[in-house]
Formats: structure tokens, sequence, C-alpha cells
């Protein structure tokens, strides 16, 4: 064979060794942007809410901090239905890290003005959720994703209750419930205790890590299908 023709023929196998490569490229670019979405339960999730009248006596000390803390909230001050709010460890680090992967929404069952009040507190810019808010006002009696304009292969819900979300579970990270106030319990609160969940090694922080996993392994090609990965041994092993 001539030393063009031998060129001619590395060249081909060159171009066609290449080719699938700069297809996978085109093709990770093109899913890069197709955005993927986070939904986020409220109560028992990010924060945990009470009504002041309900505080055990042990726990009425937090009506003189509110103000000095920035992780404890007070709204309808002097109502009947005045709450505090204390918004669990975390927060601040995961809606901002969390923000940066997904376009993310609030889902609540409970009320709108409910909801508004407490996106005041933690997003008053609306910076993370814009007007992405569903309510029980919109959805009273379970949770459903078909309220969202998203595919559904690119959404995770992270909520403390599986039993609202019955179409849907294979999208829902189930967090643990946050419990700051006695609120009934039998047991001593984190606020009787004066303690509280870990910031580092807590359910948020460990949300995030997994959050952040699959999205990665996402966006390298491994799945089309995010609800795979956030149960994949190979994203739970990094958890």
């Amino acid at each position: 064979m001539s030393f063009i023709k031998q060129c001619f023929s590395l060249f081909d196998k060159t171009k066609r060794r290449n080719k699938p490569s700069r297809l996978n490229e085109e093709k990770k670019k093109k899913k890069k942007k197709k955005k993927l979405h986070l939904v986020l339960d409220l109560d028992h999730t990010l924060l945990h809410s009470i009504h002041v009248s309900k505080l055990s006596q042990k726990e009425k000390y937090l009506i003189e901090e509110v103000g000095s803390r920035v992780d404890l909230w007070k709204f309808d001050k002097g109502n009947p239905n005045e709450h505090l709010i204390k918004l669990r460890p975390f927060l601040d680090e995961f809606l901002r890290e969390a923000n940066k992967l997904f376009y993310m929404y609030v889902y609540t069952m409970g009320t709108y003005r409910y909801a508004q009040n407490v996106l005041s507190l933690i997003d008053p810019d609306k910076l993370y959720f814009g007007d992405r808010v569903i309510t029980r006002e919109k959805s009273p009696h379970k949770k459903t994703l078909d309220l969202l304009s998203a595919d559904k292969r690119r959404v995770v819900i992270v909520d403390d209750t599986s039993s609202v979300w019955p179409q849907h579970k294979r999208n829902l990270l189930e967090i643990a419930k946050y419990i700051y106030f006695r609120d009934g319990m039998k047991w001593e609160s984190y606020a009787e205790k004066k303690t509280d969940e870990s910031r580092s090694k807590g359910a948020l922080s460990n949300v995030l890590k997994l959050l952040q996993q699959a999205h990665r392994r996402f966006q390298d090609f491994d799945s089309n299908d995010l609800r795979l990965l956030i149960r994949d041994p190979c994203t739970l092993c990094c958890f």
C-alpha cells in the first residue's frame, strides 16, 4: 500500500473512532440544557412550626429569643393563630447549593397564606422558588407531579411523608421528619433540651450530598431517568 493510501486509511480509522465521541459530546451538551427539578415540602422537611399556645412550659423561653436568632421566627404576632417557625439546621446552605443544580418548587398541604409567610422568611427575594408554589388550594387531598410542567423523569421530591405521593413514589426521597418542638410528643423535644439536629451530618446535609451525586451521574450520561439514580447503589454508596 502506498504512503498516501496508508495516510487516508489511517485518517478513516481515526475519523470512525472519533465520531462516536463527538456524538456523545453533542448529546451530553443537549442533555445539560435540560433542567432538573426539585420539589420540596415545607413542614417537618425544611422547618417545624407550632402555635405559640402549644409550646410546653420548658419551651416558652423561645418567645424571648425571637429576634436574636436567625433560625427562629414568629408570625401573626398577637393573633390567636400566632406561630413560631424553627428552620431546620443547614437549610440556608441546602437551598443555596441545590439552587445551582435544580429548578426548585415548594409543594405544601398548608394554605397559600401560610406558604407565603414561610417563603418571606426563607426566600424573601424569590431567588430560589420564584412563584413556583403549590398549596392545598390547588391540591387539597394528595400531591401530584401532574401540576408541574416538567418531565417526570427529571424530577426529585424531598418530603417527610410518602403517603401524600401515591402516584410518584419513584421520584421521592423520603427525609427524616424534623421535630423541634414537643407538640404533643411523649419524649423531650430538641427545644426543651436546648439542642438540635446536626448541621454537618443531619438529614438536609445528607440529602444534598445524594442530590449532588445523582445530578453528576445524570450529567455524565449514566441515565436519562433521574428516578433510577436516586436509588442506585452507586449513588447511595456516596450518600
